[in-house]
């Protein structure tokens, strides 16, 4: 028996990364750019020290470097929106966490612990004092919770785990909580859209709520690099998500005509992204035949999307006329033949298949990635069988 401790480590991680030890309450602005003045003890002179930021696959990079002198070290710049920095000392352990915004910041750590450091200064990361010292009790809860856990399993003790479940969907309902009372009391702060950026990531908010947050937004936090994250991803999610009107799309046939999902939509349809490769997709095509058959005469319609076109496929699109003849697949298929990249996976945001997206006579999404007897549960409902 083992204890799925990951989504509640996922949503408290959403809190640590951002966490610093505490922030003192002085601020000073700069408008011209940012100071960051640290002093580490413990550490010799000619030490270099590293401010990194996240490039767009979230990978620190390095941004500037200092020389520690009398365990000193200033970095000085110019961001033009907020961001998160990191901060590297050889010698050193750890690293620490900051926002970078322009104004004069201060830190004060010892080279045993720097994510232990004292951070000072600025509008975004005085912002986060108060959450910070509330998210470190989760957090600690956290540890609490996962220790136990590991000697439960280690023990096989089977009441201790049952409990420790019990504890992590109570953590998760917290942190969710806390999160989003955050976010509707700081609704125009950095940390707020960091939270919500995050937290649409991980799946614990909604393409619409996301996206409505982001709309309320001030310029300025819209076009900072989470900001944009934000929007892109929201609206990225909206156009596949449940209730959303189904995007239309079009592309050729096996026999190279264009087929449109507005030309074959009926009182059901299902969009079926498929491959020839793919091998949980073959096994479920008799499945889909057999429901197709049963209820097409009723308004059902399916339209195939392959996602063959890998780069290991020697033939693309034999393989796909192949599989078709072979599964048996009579209803409209279409395929740009280029995998993953395919342009219609990409708006319906498909990362696995197979995936199937369910819709209403509207057009409407009302269901998705349903098989089996669900699949045909869905159908006739829909039908009103």
């Amino acid at each position: 028996m083992y204890l799925n401790v990951k989504k509640v480590f996922v949503i408290t991680s959403v809190i640590g990364t951002l966490l610093f030890t505490s922030c003192d309450k002085k601020t000073q602005n700069s408008t011209d750019g940012y100071t960051i003045e640290t002093t580490i003890n413990g550490l010799p002179d000619g030490v270099r020290a590293f401010l990194k930021t996240s490039n767009e696959k979230g990978v620190p990079q390095p941004k500037d470097t200092a020389v520690i002198q009398n365990g000193k070290f200033t970095f000085t710049g110019k961001v033009t929106h907020p961001e998160l920095g990191f901060i590297y000392v050889n010698g050193a352990e750890g690293n620490i966490n900051l926002l970078l915004e322009n104004g004069n910041i201060t830190i004060e750590a010892d080279r045993q612990n720097l994510s232990a450091a004292k951070v000072s200064g600025g509008k975004h990361n005085q912002e986060y004092v108060n959450f910070i010292e509330e998210s470190k009790v989760l957090a600690e809860k956290v540890q609490t919770v996962r220790a136990r856990y590991q000697k439960a399993i280690a023990s096989k003790d089977t009441a201790v785990i049952n409990t420790a479940k019990a504890e992590v969907a109570s953590l998760d309902k917290q942190a969710i909580q806390y999160q989003e009372k955050y976010v509707l009391e700081h609704p125009d702060s950095y940390i707020s859209v960091m939270l919500v950026d995050r937290m649409l990531r991980n799946k614990l908010t909604t393409p619409k709520k996301a996206k409505q947050f982001f709309d309320a937004l001030p310029d300025d936090l819209k076009k900072t690099r989470v900001g944009e994250n934000l929007y892109t991803k929201s609206t990225e999610l909206l156009r596949s998500s449940l209730g959303s009107v189904a995007p239309n799309f079009s592309a050729p046939n096996p026999e190279g005509k264009t087929i449109a999902l507005n030309d074959i939509k009926g009182k059901v349809t299902i969009i079926d992204f498929w491959a020839a490769w793919c091998g949980p997709c073959r096994r479920e095509n008799p499945n889909v035949v057999k429901i197709y058959e049963k209820y097409h005469k009723d308004g059902l319609e399916i339209i195939g999307v392959s996602l063959d076109g890998r780069p290991n496929q020697n033939n693309a699109k034999e393989d796909w006329l192949r599989a078709i003849k072979t599964d048996g697949l009579t209803w409209p298929q279409v395929s740009n033949l280029d995998g993953f990249r395919d342009a219609i996976a990409r708006t319906y945001n498909v990362r696995s298949i197979p995936a199937t997206f369910i819709l209403n006579e509207k057009g409407e999404i009302v269901d998705r990635n349903l098989r089996g007897a669900s699949l045909e549960a869905k159908i006739k409902e829909l039908l009103g069988k």
